[in-house]
């Protein structure tokens, strides 16, 4: 049976999804409560749903910092409720047809953002954190031994960026993200291997080709999701409901924080 959903902070979203905007958490107790807003506010308002009973759903990012989202993790821990988050750049419908167990060896990852497209405009600190979470995801390990990256400035201000990471399970990862003024559309290629068989995607929302054994027919592949935001929420809400855990879980975006201020300290 479906939650009774409500939304805080994010009233486009409420729309979108055709669900009550609430003006408190409190409203979705014994419910999914969406979190948006100010970022600043949003563990304040998860934790007030965690503690009516809820399971929360936060927006990216959850919390200005990775220390501010701790506690969030104990109390929702102690609860005994889910707490999802979204991914960074939307990417949860593309990474649905990766198969169950699959973890790469190998992961590269190159976005090409139009300076006045909706990605430029989200920011490089959530850039750069989509970037680290798709490929920690498809290494399908979180914790990293060794993190390089390398900026390109344009009068002070980032332009490009690179990335490298070993994974503590030895799958390896590169990652490019910059500005250009000389697309018509942003640009992502996303490709991940292992022994055997690989992934590959073309865009965000999917879809993710997976093939094996040479095969040059898709094995799984996944649909494009027409609203990313909207298709992550239901697929937190059908996991919630099912008693899986978050396609995306807070501990998981955790990481991701800690991984991407880990980069912005060695850009400064």
């Amino acid at each position: 049976m479906a939650l009774p959903l409500t939304v805080v902070g994010a009233p486009a979203l409420a729309a979108r999804l055709s669900t009550p905007s609430a003006p408190t958490a409190e409203q979705g107790a014994g419910g999914i409560v969406v979190v948006g807003g100010p970022v600043e506010r949003r563990v304040a308002v998860a934790a007030e749903a965690v503690g009516a009973g809820a399971h929360a759903f936060l927006l990216w990012p959850p919390a200005g910092t990775a220390s501010g989202a701790e506690a969030l993790a104990d109390r929702a821990e102690e609860a005994g409720v889910e707490v999802g988050v979204a991914r960074p750049l939307g990417a949860t419908a593309a990474l649905a047809g990766v198969p169950a167990g699959w973890a790469a060896r190998l992961v590269t990852f190159g976005l090409v953002a139009r300076v006045d497209g909706p990605l430029a405009a989200a920011g490089w600190p959530t850039l750069l954190a989509g970037a680290l979470d798709l490929c920690a995801t498809l290494a399908a390990a979180r914790d990293v031994t060794r993190l390089d990256a390398a900026a390109e400035r344009d009068r002070d201000a980032l332009r490009a960026v690179a990335l490298a990471a070993r994974f503590e399970n030895g799958a390896y990862a590169q990652a490019t993200v910059r500005f250009s003024d000389h697309v018509g559309e942003d640009e992502v290629a996303l490709y991940a291997a292992r022994p055997g068989s690989r992934v590959e995607a073309r865009s965000l929302a999917g879809p993710l080709c997976v093939e094996a054994d040479g095969s040059s027919t898709p094995v799984a592949p996944a649909p494009p999701a027409s609203d990313p935001e909207v298709a992550e929420v239901e697929a937190f809400a059908a996991a919630v409901a099912a008693g899986r855990p978050a396609p995306y879980a807070l501990d998981d975006a955790l990481a991701t924080l800690r991984l991407a201020e880990r980069v912005q300290e060695r850009l400064r």
